[in-house]
């Protein structure tokens, strides 16, 4: 029969820690490092272009070998959004307690949102330069990072409706930790 310590080491917050994190990890590096985005790229300044041209901006698209320019912007797999999908995979895959129907349908939804967005955030970073409102030094570095920070918010908000097993993981990882603080500074 297991001692009362061994059944607490086997259900301790550092071990569900590392059962979560090191898939999440894992699933993020390969998301993120191995596949080609060349289609994504070319999808996310199709799609702008397409904005833009609606909007009376008119842009067109450059493909060379495997770099595509909206005008004379390259679009790279940073502007397609992909890091922040592959961390909500990483996050919400490896996520136990939760059924794979709803995780996928979370997945599904983030990943809609991220990419309509990134099309909308490109827009206006061109609009900006375009229309010489901002230089691209602004336009690009300090709006886009100011837009994918409320831009990430809105997806953790958006991924906590649609999967609130996460807040309840992570609230029960944090409970369990401050409770075995509060146990080895009360008897330590």
């Amino acid at each position: 029969m297991p001692s009362s310590k061994m059944l607490e080491n086997k259900n301790s917050p550092l071990q569900k820690i590392l059962l979560f994190a090191i898939p999440a990890i894992i699933i993020i590096l390969i998301i993120y490092y191995l596949p080609n985005y060349f289609f994504l790229e070319e999808a996310i300044a199709h799609h702008t272009a397409f904005l833009l041209n609606s909007l009376g901006t008119p842009v067109r698209i450059n493909v060379i070998g495997q770099e595509v320019f909206l005008a004379n912007i390259k679009i790279v797999k940073d502007c397609t959004g992909v890091q922040v999908i592959a961390v909500f995979f990483g996050i919400l895959l490896p996520l136990p307690n939760a059924p794979w129907k709803k995780k996928l349908f979370a997945l599904g939804v983030v990943s809609a949102v991220l990419y309509a967005a990134n099309v909308l955030r490109i827009a206006l970073e061109f609009s900006l330069v375009y229309f010489k409102i901002l230089p691209w030094s602004l336009a690009h570095y300090p709006l886009s990072l100011l837009l994918g920070i409320i831009g990430v918010a809105v997806l953790v908000s958006v991924t906590n409706r649609l999967l609130p097993e996460l807040t309840a993981f992570l609230l029960s990882i944090a409970r369990q930790l401050d409770a075995q603080r509060k146990g080895r500074t009360s008897f330590g």
